[in-house]
């Protein structure tokens, strides 16, 4: 998938060899400028390849190709499959990614990811795709993620990932009533040694920090919404455990809820983030999925 940036040069520029832009105005890494070196259109002051040496005047227009177009996931089988794109352009996509739709191919899911339906997605399209997920979501974990087009907005997303100018929250269903009402759960997670997938709460483990609010509570459930300030595997999952309130339907840190709900009720609800290439703030909310809302109601109701 090819992209081109397009930078004008400035007079605070003036002088500055064109490697020197492409790294600090641009942020592009060192392994996409080599890249870019050898291809033909790769690198163009005012139209006219040059190499990184070259020194730039202002008003000179630089041209970046960001991306080789026959970069594509060889590895990854196109697979049609249930999409919901919320928002598209050149560089990303945000998706409301289902529940039970794990986001990477593994082992027993090398057909059903959401890699393989974009795969699929842009194959239609006549487009070759390299899937690079900015906010990873497990499998059971429905709501907003966000995947990069290319390897330059998937570098600066990820390192928005954990500043202020990136910010998520989530909405989950708990069992029980969380005490206080909100607060802040900071405990420590590392991996529980002879069982790989499981997280603990552990004094030598990594810092891990969860703000929490209840929205309301209804019978034997709440919804509490959440805001992470790091990014451990599991976090909510083991935190709201830590503090007695399991996320509902989450077998591992807490019991399943058969009949009601087919994983865990977490939900991404909202991303705000300023966008790789225009640093405009952008801002996406999805309302939490029918199977959590029927939790709700069916509590509220044995209330």
């Amino acid at each position: 998938m090819k992209r081109e940036l397009l930078y004008t040069i400035l007079p605070t520029d003036e002088g500055m060899k064109v490697e020197h832009v492409l790294r600090s105005r641009l942020s592009l890494s060192a392994k996409a400028i080599r890249r870019a070196k050898f291809l033909d259109d790769g690198i163009m002051l005012d139209g006219v390849r040059v190499f990184t040496t070259h020194l730039v005047k202002t008003g000179q227009v630089l041209t970046f190709n960001l991306e080789n177009e026959d970069d594509k996931s060889d590895n990854i089988i196109p697979v049609k499959g249930p999409l919901n794109i919320v928002y598209e352009d050149e560089d990303l996509l945000v998706v409301n990614k289902g529940r039970n739709t794990p986001v990477h191919p593994s082992l027993g899911h090398f057909d059903d990811t959401l890699a393989n339906y974009l795969t699929y997605y842009y194959a239609e399209k006549g487009e070759n795709f390299v899937f690079r997920a900015v906010n990873r979501l497990d499998g059971n974990t429905s709501g907003l993620m966000i995947v990069a087009k290319t390897s330059h907005t998937h570098k600066v997303l990820g390192e928005q990932l954990h500043t202020n100018k990136f910010e998520r929250t989530y909405e989950a269903v708990v069992c029980g009533v969380p005490n206080p009402l909100s607060g802040t759960v900071d405990a420590p997670i590392r991996r529980k040694e002879e069982m790989e997938l499981i997280r603990i709460v552990s004094p030598d483990g990594q810092r891990a920090v969860t703000h929490y609010e209840t929205v309301g509570t209804y019978g034997d459930y709440s919804l509490v919404k959440l805001r992470l300030e790091t990014g451990r595997t599991h976090q909510i999952r083991v935190h709201m455990a830590h503090i007695g309130c399991p996320v509902a339907g989450d077998f591992l840190y807490g019991k399943e809820e058969e009949g009601l709900i087919d994983g865990h009720a977490l939900h991404s609800k909202t991303l705000t983030f300023a966008h790789p290439i225009t640093g405009e703030m952008m801002h996406f909310e999805a309302d939490i999925p029918e199977d959590m809302k029927r939790i709700l109601e069916i509590g509220e109701v044995e209330s």
